[in-house]
């Protein structure tokens, strides 16, 4: 058929000229594209090895989307990180959050009803926690479970707070306990930071995630901070005499990072005070440089 094709075209060489030099055209254009997309990647990651660890940029939209009025209320009145913003930084923090809302399926457990208080404020903490990078999508999770209060594992036969499972890409909360760590802003307690920092841990280590700027920041800082602390014994023991952070944060290297987080986020001034280093590498790691912080 194609050879068909190609015969009927010859013999209209108007025709076959013309059909040439667009097939020509679009190939040009291909190469160009695909070009300037590897020379891109190129020049930041020298950029992100030898001259700042960081991506290039973080905003870039064709279309900028919004909340509802209801969602933009909720937002504003309960969030704090939010609230720290310039108004352009707003802006995108909004477009964001628009497009976690519609990519990500909530679910109420135990007769829960599912709202825009639940879907916003735990919306608006996972792009808080990816608000320094280009690429803010979170790739084992597409689902938000939500129970009442604390739940029941048949997995381990045990009861949650909260739990990230990867095989069914969710994360899961109970509400009352994200609320208490939602309200009590200064305790480096924050359900949702410590699940939401364990899906981000575990996106990143998957090979299908894990060939862009953003996952080697996160991983790459992640690896020189755990090689800070165990080159330094005396530091180390610092970190765990100091009560600074609980001693849940010991239990492995995922519940240390999101338990640093926890901290990072809601007492960033005394993290910075008390280990200066370390503070610094955990900016460095989420891209943090943001009025606060």
């Amino acid at each position: 058929m194609l050879l068909q094709a190609k015969a009927e075209l010859e013999e209209n060489p108007l025709v076959y000229k013309y059909v040439l030099g667009v097939m020509s055209v679009l190939l040009v254009c291909f190469l160009v594209i695909a070009g300037s997309i590897w020379l891109f990647k190129l020049v930041e990651s020298i950029y992100v090895d030898y001259v700042a660890r960081k991506p290039l940029f973080r905003h870039f939209y064709f279309k900028l989307n919004d909340l509802t009025p209801g969602q933009r209320q909720i937002l504003e009145s309960n969030f704090k990180f939010y609230k720290r913003l310039n108004l352009k930084e707003q802006r995108y923090f909004r477009h964001r959050l628009h497009k976690f809302l519609n990519n990500t399926e909530f679910v109420g457990k135990e007769h829960l009803e599912i709202n825009d208080t639940h879907r916003v404020l735990v919306s608006a903490t996972a792009v808080m926690l990816t608000f320094g990078y280009r690429d803010y999508s979170i790739g084992l999770v597409d689902k938000i479970l939500i129970y009442p209060t604390s739940f029941y594992s048949n997995l381990d036969k045990t009861y949650h707070k909260g739990h990230f499972n990867p095989a069914y890409r969710a994360v899961i909360l109970s509400w009352e306990d994200f609320m208490i760590g939602f309200k009590i802003e200064d305790d480096n307690l924050n359900l949702g930071i410590h699940e939401f920092i364990h899906a981000l841990h575990l996106s990143y280590l998957q090979t299908e995630f894990k060939n862009d700027v953003t996952s080697y920041l996160f991983l790459t800082s992640l690896k020189e901070l755990q090689t800070y602390i165990n080159d330094n014994p005396v530091y180390k023991s610092k970190l765990v005499n100091s009560n600074y952070f609980r001693a849940y944060a010991f239990e492995n290297n995922f519940e240390f990072i999101a338990v640093v987080v926890e901290s990072f986020i809601e007492t960033p001034q005394d993290f910075k005070a008390q280990f200066p280093e370390l503070y610094k590498k955990v900016k460095q790691m989420l891209n943090f440089n943001f009025k606060g912080y």
